[in-house]
């Protein structure tokens, strides 16, 4: 009896050793830097801190296997799901046949158009979180929640005269407010990341004009250099100030 017991045991033993290669190999080809959440506790409360309504429209970008956006769906309108790994997008269409709720978009969210949405949730791939930023950054919405790497998180939030300062600090801190909400375990994630992550606030004060973008890019190429109307080097700057000093350029042109 004990040798059949344990006969099962092994078998079921190599089953899951099985099973969990198949699924490492298969996260291992996507090779898209993208980590999945799977624990449900963090997904609920990442929906938790969105808040959101019957009525909302929110974008996804990034949905991956789509546990986030089945969670989305239940809270809200609709959801639109940018996902640009073809394999991917097509488990999602299987998952989500029956779901009217859900709009999967097959593209690269760099590139693609944003159709119109309230807000933002997103578990935000950590390669391309700036390009991704500086772009939702120029529609209009009431917030964003997302997980993000906390070393870019914290350059969000950078304040004037230090290192982590950057054009993107000056970017995000003049249209919006932003705040880290909550540290992530690192073993909510598959496959598990190197790095640290954190949920991350953004609440829009205005849209974002691409000229605006340009301009604080163009000024941080050149951030040691001193402004003679302010005394200051330019990562000495607040972003208020550097928002005033864009206005007033863009008034001498017209």
């Amino acid at each position: 009896m004990f040798l059949k017991i344990f006969s099962e045991c092994l078998r079921l033993l190599r089953y899951i050793k099985n099973h969990l290669t198949i699924v490492r190999r298969f996260f291992n080809k996507l090779k898209m830097n993208q980590n999945f959440m799977t624990d449900k506790n963090l997904i609920r409360k990442i929906c938790d801190y969105a808040d959101l309504k019957d009525d909302e429209i929110v974008l996804e970008i990034g949905a991956g296997t789509g546990n986030l956006t089945a969670e989305l769906s239940e809270r809200c309108r609709n959801v639109i799901a940018i996902e640009r790994d073809e394999r991917l997008v097509n488990f999602l269409i299987k998952r989500f046949k029956d779901d009217s709720k859900v709009n999967i978009i097959k593209g690269d969210a760099v590139r693609i158009s944003f159709p119109k949405f309230d807000k933002i949730v997103a578990n935000l791939p950590y390669s391309i979180s700036r390009k991704i930023t500086e772009k939702f950054l120029t529609h209009k919405f009431s917030t964003a929640i997302l997980v993000e790497q906390k070393e870019f998180a914290e350059k969000l939030m950078a304040k004037p005269k230090t290192a982590n300062y950057r054009a993107i600090s000056v970017i995000v801190q003049a249209s919006s407010d932003v705040k880290i909400l909550d540290y992530i375990d690192r073993k909510a994630f598959f496959p598990v990341p190197d790095v640290d992550s954190v949920i991350v606030k953004v609440v829009q004060k205005f849209p974002a004009e691409e000229n605006f973008i340009k301009f604080v890019k163009g000024m941080f190429n050149r951030r040691n250099k001193i402004l003679g109307n302010f005394g200051k080097r330019i990562y000495e700057l607040t972003p208020d100030e550097i928002f005033e000093l864009w206005k007033t350029s863009k008034n001498l042109l017209y």
